[in-house]
């Protein structure tokens, strides 16, 4: 199977998680014997062209930014479809998988890569779709239904009329089939103009091997890092207000009162570990219990959580997909997660850790107190999450279950959608 790859970014030039499983997706189906070629975006020319990451082959298409012109750009980058195209033409394609490219790419890449009416997968990762913040208008999960004219956080949609309904046009015309990553991400689809095409849930996955630390790399975190031998609550990624770190802090000082714990945060804005020590002071939580080594990746990230004790995902949004809630589990450790979004599914209330809503830090955190203090509770759920990972969340089964859809789309006559699976 040859299988052409659309993408915004990627490593190393990678920005979120959308980056990192369309890395960790394209290099598996390659090591499985499909040819894959990934096109993501650079706005510096001097990186355009073709290079290699690992053995994976990935061409950068040059889409310069003009943020004058940013959001009229995401839904047709000339430049960017021209050599999208170019390129698909060269590599014809059996199929054509899109991971984000509303930044850079833009939307009108979709079909510049299609040469032939080849099938397209879209990989959905957030609601950029159709609102162009976190989705914060819909309250956490209030019935999905986004309001971008009337939401406040979305006012600079007006700057370009019908963008949503242009997006919608394009999706229904190009897209075979769109790959959500969680039933509260395809519930978002449906109620904002996305039923009409087929929706499929498709589970992010990672590799549970490597996700283990030993006592003495334990230790040795703690030590660069300056933290001492209390308990550890771990929160990271890409550090926004949407991600509930404000509403974490509260969380921790509550559980304060309980336990004496240590707050360690990993993100890649200096700026709010600022915000984070002023708002810590604010709320009585002591500065020497508040640890921000800032973006850990590889042999670090993997130390960090081995050298807590329970993790926190606290986002305030209808989080489409949080990979920290599988890294956790992977690393047995037990969460305590948001009510909001697909958190829920990944883990499992009283089972792999707990649900409560971040709103409520009095909750959220007696949450965290009751795994910090119970830590054979801590280490059954612990496990139990490790076991649900290995079930349910790996990249060998998200791998798995792509293959099937490329080959039924594949299959599929021209002009007809796809054949389901049973049970689909």
């Amino acid at each position: 199977m040859r299988l052409l790859v659309l993408s915004d970014s990627f490593p190393p030039s990678n920005l979120g998680g959308a980056g990192e499983v369309a890395e960790l997706l394209s290099r598996r189906l390659a090591e499985a014997g499909h040819e894959v070629l990934v096109l993501a975006a650079t706005a510096r020319r001097r990186e355009a062209g073709p290079a290699h990451w690992g053995r994976l082959p990935v061409h950068r298409v040059w889409a310069p930014a003009l943020p004058p012109l940013r959001l009229h750009l995401s839904l047709l980058h000339p430049l960017a479809a021209v050599q999208v195209r170019r390129l698909a033409l060269r590599f014809r394609p059996d199929v054509v998988q899109a991971h984000n490219v509303h930044e850079r790419l833009s939307f009108g890449a979709l079909p510049a890569a299609r040469p032939g009416g080849v099938p397209l997968v879209l990989t959905a990762h957030d609601y950029l779709l159709f609102c162009l913040t976190k989705f914060l208008c819909s309250q956490g999960d209030a019935g999905f239904r986004a309001l971008p004219q009337a939401c406040p956080h979305c006012r600079h949609i007006r700057r370009v009329p019908g963008r949503n309904a242009a997006v919608r046009q394009i999706v229904h015309r190009h897209v075979a089939t769109m790959a959500c990553i969680s039933r509260a991400q395809r519930r978002a689809m449906e109620v904002n103009g996305f039923a009409g095409i087929p929706l499929e849930v498709i589970y992010n996955g990672i590799d549970p091997t490597p996700c283990a630390s030993t006592a003495g790399e334990r230790h040795d975190f703690r030590a660069r890092y300056g933290l001492d031998g209390r308990p550890v609550v771990l929160f990271g990624g890409r550090i926004s207000g949407a991600k509930g770190g404000d509403q974490l802090i509260r969380a921790v000082a509550c559980a304060r009162r309980r336990v004496d714990l240590q707050l360690v945060i990993l993100g890649d804005r200096p700026a709010y570990s600022v915000h984070a020590r002023r708002l810590a002071d604010a709320v009585g939580f002591p500065q020497d219990a508040l640890h921000a080594p800032g973006w850990l990746d590889g042999e670090s990230l993997r130390r960090a959580f081995g050298a807590a004790d329970v993790c926190a995902t606290p986002s305030v949004y209808p989080d489409p997909f949080n990979l920290m809630n599988l890294r956790a589990m992977a690393h047995r450790l037990p969460v305590v997660g948001t009510c909001y979004g697909a958190t829920p599914e990944i883990v499992v209330h009283g089972e792999t850790g707990y649900i409560a809503d971040p709103w409520q830090p009095q909750v959220f955190g007696d949450r965290l107190a009751d795994l910090l203090l119970d830590r054979q509770r801590a280490g059954r759920m612990g496990e139990a999450g490790r076991r649900r990972v290995e079930g349910l969340f790996t990249l060998d089964r998200q791998t798995a279950v792509y293959e099937q859809l490329f080959r039924r789309l594949i299959a599929a006559p021209p002009g007809l959608p796809p054949v389901a699976p049973a049970g689909a």
